[in-house]
């Protein structure tokens, strides 16, 4: 069942690929607009998208099926997906910064509900504390291994076709279009969705999210999925310019070595885990953030054009960096356990809203960010250009020094955290009781008025 469920994540982990390394630049280099301008656009749509996550949360609050809250949100979010990668991925050279802008908005649409309904569902599906690392580490294993397949296109289509760039483009975009609805359709075809007591379900307001920052340890939590995704990103934004232009390696070997990077994951996922069922999900993300700032520093000090040290020290970099989403979201499975025994309302939605809305702002600064200042610093992004040594100096510094500041406060803003597996284990005592009280009353509201109905036309029960 958890792996029918985690299929949902494959085309939703394939996408961020595309998002943060390959559509920039395919925008910038093929497509032939500026980096200001590609810096403008996804930026842009990356800060209004924010304003989707909390919508959809509402929305799903507001959700009650036969079917569930979100299985009906993952359904919507195909048609959407499938339109916007049309227009984005099979875009011609010639279209302007309204283009790119406008269908950014409509793909991230059907990138945030995909993700969101995933995401929350999964934290409804499993309410122990391991089994919730488990879960999150086979979404974060589909999802990576989405990547990778999508990673296979460019070198397949290069060496074997002698493709171009446009060409490979159009061929991820067939890839996530056919595995969109295939994936969609099995997850919520076979993985089940709990349904909610009837107490718990009321309207929620925009006000109330407010409340749920403020708590302590989803304000660590958010805190760190910002800082955690904004390091990893601003590498992803200038992952060719870095390999290709500053460190002289082929395209070729770029994508051999982000494949290394992305298969390490796969590996990873299960490990950290592992490693969070033992020492507890906080202290293996810390763990984790400590170990990714030596191994992303260690990458400077390796000489350039170097495939026999680069591809172990990139698997390392990957192995490390990927655990990132499958432990934050398996704190917020617990976190949404807490919320629910203090206030008595069911928040799932909201909560992971708020981890795609953290997502989107990682993911959109750097992008806006570092693409103006190669302009500034002098970079051409160009195909074929030459570069001068202080422009090629200036992205290795981007790449490198500011991501790992970053990173180490991600893993510094689990300081304090304090919902263990000892203090989830009692929440879960009282929530169990307090659920199980509320379904007896609910069977009993069921059963009396039948019970009236045959004593009033004399039938036996």
């Amino acid at each position: 069942m958890l792996g029918a469920f985690a299929s949902a994540a494959l085309p939703v982990g394939a996408l961020q690929l595309p998002l943060a390394v390959y559509l920039p630049n395919y925008y910038a280099s093929h497509i032939g607009l500026s980096l200001a301008a590609v810096g403008f656009a996804f930026t842009f749509v990356q800060l209004v998208a924010i304003s989707f996550d909390p919508a959809i949360g509402i929305g799903m609050e507001w959700t009650h099926t036969r079917f569930g809250r979100f299985r009906p949100w993952l359904a919507a979010s195909v048609p959407v997906l499938i339109i916007g990668t049309v227009a984005v991925f099979l875009a011609k050279p010639g279209v302007g910064t309204a283009y790119l802008t406008g269908w950014l908005l409509v793909f991230f649409l059907g990138y945030s509900m995909s993700l969101l309904a995933s995401t929350a569902w999964g934290a409804v599906l499993v309410p122990d504390y391991n089994e919730r690392s488990r879960l999150y580490a086979w979404l974060q294993f589909s999802g990576l291994g989405g990547a990778v397949l999508l990673l296979f296109i460019p070198p397949l289509l290069t060496n074997l076709f002698h493709a171009d760039q446009e060409a490979v483009m159009h061929a991820m975009g067939w890839f996530l279009i056919l595995a969109v609805p295939l994936t969609a359709a099995l997850a919520i075809g076979v993985a089940g969705e709990p349904q909610r007591p009837r107490a718990a379900r009321e309207k929620f307001t925009w006000r109330d999210y407010a409340g749920l920052i403020a708590q302590p340890n989803m304000r660590r939590i958010l805190a760190a999925n910002l800082l955690l995704t904004l390091g990893p990103a601003m590498t992803g934004a200038l992952y060719f310019f870095f390999f290709c232009d500053a460190r002289g390696y082929t395209l070729g070997q770029a994508n051999i070595l982000l494949f290394l990077y992305l298969a390490a994951g796969l590996a990873g996922a299960p490990f950290f885990a592992h490693v969070a069922g033992r020492i507890g999900k906080h202290r293996a993300l810390g763990v984790a953030a400590t170990l990714n700032v030596v191994t992303q520093v260690g990458l400077l000090a390796l000489p350039k054009s170097s495939m026999l040290l680069m591809a172990p020290a990139m698997f390392t970099v990957g192995f490390i960096a990927n655990c990132y989403p499958l432990i934050l979201n398996a704190m917020v499975a617990d976190v949404c356990d807490q919320v629910r025994l203090d206030l008595g309302h069911d928040r799932t939605a909201l909560l992971y809203s708020l981890m795609t809305c953290t997502l989107k702002i990682g993911s959109a600064i750097p992008v806006g960010i570092t693409f103006p200042i190669l302009g500034a610093i002098g970079f051409n992004a160009a195909e074929g250009a030459i570069n001068t040594p202080e422009a090629l100096r200036g992205l290795e510094l981007c790449f490198v020094t500011v991501p790992v500041l970053v990173v180490a406060l991600g893993g510094l803003a689990m300081w304090g955290y304090r919902l263990d597996r000892r203090h989830h284990a009692e929440i879960r005592v009282q929530l169990d009781a307090r659920d199980e009280a509320v379904l007896a009353e609910e069977a009993l509201s069921i059963e009396r008025p039948i019970a009236t109905t045959l004593a009033e036309t004399g039938t036996p029960p």
